[in-house]
């Protein structure tokens, strides 16, 4: 059974949070579903696109979680609640922002036995930490993350970069809202991060391994939101952390 430690936080520079995230327990109160989603496109906007994104996914692990689903099957009931979930914001855009768009990032690990199923659009992130070394499981839908892979800047550059923000994938759009979608073996003693990039924006991973390995479990989250206001607080910064 995994246990859990959340915070969100606005940092210190935004005037609203616009993160969303659910921890999603079963009827014994077990967790079996992280979900965080970071919102863009205003005020209000982000806001309301990360929370339609977190409550709809929230009810798809509950879903998915209630019966014997294969992976396949798993995958099939995402892109469709993940479908539902980009035309309600784009509604939501249309009938309350005059056509203005609005969007969000989603992360979603959902916990049967014990696999780890992964569901990812944007530049959210899940880490893992096992045996002392950090691991990115995600995969960044930005901008600078296309230029590391091609070669044009380094991953150092890339923190610093003017379009560090641009992100290639999202919900809320009519095209590129697909998400990435796989699994992982949750072993004994595994640490998972689950974060929005207000968290990375201002520390590196190295940063982050440090903070999780000086730190007893159940504080890692308020260390890294912690860490992450002393160096910056640039963006609202939202940490799930889940171990084994």
């Amino acid at each position: 059974m995994l246990k859990y430690s959340a915070l969100s936080d606005i940092g210190l520079k935004r005037e609203k949070n616009e993160d969303n995230w659910n921890i999603v327990l079963d009827t014994s109160g077990n967790p079996i579903g992280f979900i965080i989603a970071d919102g863009m496109g205003g005020y209000h906007a982000g806001e309301q696109a990360s929370r339609i994104a977190v409550e709809e996914m929230s009810e798809m692990v509950l879903e998915c979680t209630s019966g014997n689903f294969t992976f396949d099957a798993i995958k099939e009931v995402a892109a469709k609640r993940i479908n539902i979930i980009n035309d309600k914001i784009m509604d939501y855009s249309l009938h309350n922002l005059g056509g203005l768009k609005s969007g969000t990032t989603l992360s979603v690990g959902m916990v049967i036995g014990d696999i780890l199923h992964i569901i990812h659009v944007g530049d959210s992130r899940v880490y893992r930490i096992r045996n002392g070394s950090i691991s990115r499981l995600t995969e960044d839908h930005s901008l600078v993350a296309e230029l590391v892979k091609e070669g044009v800047i380094s991953a150092d550059e890339a923190n610093h970069h003017p379009d560090r923000n641009r992100i290639t994938r999202a919900l809320g759009f009519q095209e590129n809202f697909f998400p990435d979608m796989f699994k992982e073996i949750i072993l004994p003693g595994d640490i998972y991060i689950f974060c929005t990039d207000g968290l990375y924006e201002d520390l590196n991973d190295d940063d982050i391994l440090k903070a999780v390995l000086d730190e007893p479990r159940e504080s890692i989250s308020k260390r890294l939101v912690d860490e992450a206001k002393k160096y910056g607080g640039s963006d609202n910064i939202t940490v799930i952390v889940a171990w084994m």
